[in-house]
């Protein structure tokens, strides 16, 4: 929401711009006009030299003022579009992560639980080669959408790049945040993806990773779930692995 009002203010701005434009094109046409009746002994042909000289200076005030709110329109529009993943139609990664960066700092200011997912559709690469590119898309979109159906309101899905699906859990502590995880890996797997007159078995690894005061800033909770969702990997994928419980605040000393 904060978002579509810093942009609708742009757009307000754009249009002021163009107002603007108009009405020193329509006073510096007054002034114009007035230099010629006060040359002229003549007030009718004075005025109407006026007037003739205005009425192309409103046209072009108005065509300025259409053209920057159409301007303004075509910025806002590329601006709400550049916030969601053109494939999976969530969050790309830079909207997720400037969303996450204030639900972090208020789990660290307020000590409140919260957790990072990095999710991995496994194999999409191979899948690509075999299959096609469309198959694959296709695929990452379906798994887009089981994850979605898992989520609460308040979670945050975005796209983090390539294969990988990103969820912030805000409100959730670290076993809470295994029970989604997990819930997400049989959801994903329930059932083979439907590919023209082909089924495709695809599953996901799932790393996570949560807010402790250990991390410095945000970045350190990624590389936490990165840590986790490598060893997802590792340990053969389709399924979870978390980082190891850290305090989420620092310890009172009596």
């Amino acid at each position: 929401m904060q978002a579509l009002t810093r942009l609708a203010s742009r757009a307000s701005l754009g249009s002021a711009w163009a107002f603007q434009i108009g009405v020193a094109a329509i006073v510096a046409t007054a002034v114009a006009a007035m230099l010629v009746w006060l040359d002229s002994t003549s007030w009718p042909v004075a005025l109407g030299a006026g007037i003739i000289a205005l009425l192309p200076a409103l046209v072009a005030g108005a065509a300025a003022l259409q053209l920057a709110r159409a301007l303004a329109q075509s910025s806002v529009q590329r601006e709400l579009l550049m916030v969601d993943d053109e494939l999976t139609g969530v969050s790309n990664r830079r909207q997720f992560l400037r969303l996450t960066e204030r639900e972090w700092s208020r789990c660290r200011r307020y000590g409140d639980d919260g957790a990072l997912l990095l999710i991995d559709a496994d194999h999409l690469r191979r899948i690509n080669d075999s299959m096609g590119q469309r198959c694959g898309d296709a695929i990452l979109l379906e798994v887009t959408r089981r994850v979605n159906a898992t989520l609460r309101q308040s979670d945050l899905l975005a796209r983090f790049g390539g294969a990988e699906l990103a969820v912030f859990l805000p409100h959730t502590d670290p076993l809470g945040a295994l029970d989604v995880a997990e819930r997400i890996r049989q959801q994903v797997a329930s059932a083979p993806f439907r590919w023209e007159s082909a089924h495709v078995v695809a599953t996901v690894s799932v790393g996570v990773a949560h807010v402790h005061m250990g991390q410095a800033s945000l970045d350190g909770l990624v590389q936490d779930a990165e840590s986790a969702l490598q060893a997802a990997k590792e340990a053969g994928r389709n399924c979870v692995r978390a980082t190891p419980i850290q305090p989420r605040r620092s310890a009172v000393i009596s």
